[in-house]
């Protein structure tokens, strides 16, 4: 059973981080933007001889973002970070010899380096957590997972009697999450907030005992009908709230002595 919870772990952890492959692909177009719109800037003011490097940085990194987002692999990211390294190292180093030249007008380059440097950090660490979980996950545990939580992410409730959905309490605290049974274990994932209908995408997920998950009615809220709740998860305490019909389903699920859902065939054949 350890073998196959980490073997679920790792593929919903590779799951949830290809969905923050946008995140990527959007900072790499913001810098992209900006960018581009410096030189505008620098074109309209000073003319293209000093502005063709900035549009011509913000049109490859504007590529690099619709690159991410349909290739969603590991060479894109390795792709973009040593772009935005030899970019930075560039801009760096063309600060340093105008330094030397004493030429004043070089103090754009060194933001712009510093910027694409930090970006060029953020991106190659990300394309290091991806090896990684790549190597420790399994394809066609995967593909499992991934529909799995495709379906959970666009199934409704109140349509389904093992889906229960609730919000963690406390200042900050963005996205839904929800929780099904899977054979004996139970899926835990949050989901982004949506924009106009669009987004939700899976933000975090694992896969849990159904023993290790306990649940404590605090009370009923001042304002609506949701109810205040302890949920605690491997020992760690998580303040949440959700209706009075998901409490009683999840009291439901956690007292219940036989898997409520037996969805997964692979999991019988897994190694325990």
């Amino acid at each position: 059973m350890n073998k196959t919870i980490e073997t679920l772990q790792a593929a919903a952890a590779l799951v949830a981080f290809e969905n923050t492959l946008r995140s990527a692909a959007n900072t790499v177009a913001y810098f992209g933007g900006l960018f581009a719109l410096f030189g505008v800037i620098f074109t309209v003011r000073f003319g293209l001889v000093s502005s063709w490097s900035a549009l011509a940085i913000g049109a490859a990194l504007l590529g690099e973002s619709f690159y991410i987002r349909r290739a969603r692999s590991p060479r894109a990211l390795w792709v973009s970070g040593m772009s935005f390294a030899i970019l930075a190292a560039w801009l760096l180093g063309s600060f340093a010899v105008g330094m030397a030249k004493q030429d004043r007008s070089v103090g754009k380059e060194v933001i712009a380096g510093v910027f694409l440097a930090i970006g060029a950090w953020k991106i190659l660490s990300s394309y290091a957590a991806y090896k990684t979980l790549l190597k420790a996950s399994d394809p066609e545990v995967n593909h499992y997972v991934r529909d799995v939580l495709e379906q959970m992410r666009t199934a409704k409730p109140s349509e389904h009697a093992q889906l229960l959905e609730f919000k963690r309490r406390g200042m900050g605290e963005k996205g839904t999450w929800r929780l099904q049974p899977d054979s004996d274990l139970l899926l835990i994932c949050q989901f982004a907030d949506k924009t106009f209908g669009f987004g939700g995408r899976p933000q975090q997920a694992v896969y849990v005992v159904r023993q290790d998950v306990q649940i404590r009615h605090e009370g009923d809220r001042w304002l609506g009908k949701n109810v205040n709740a302890t949920l605690s998860v491997s020992n760690a305490e998580n303040k949440v709230q959700l209706k009075p019909e998901m409490l009683q389903r999840l009291e439901g699920l956690l007292t219940a002595t036989s898997p409520a859902v037996a969805n997964a065939s692979w999991l019988s054949g897994a190694p325990a």
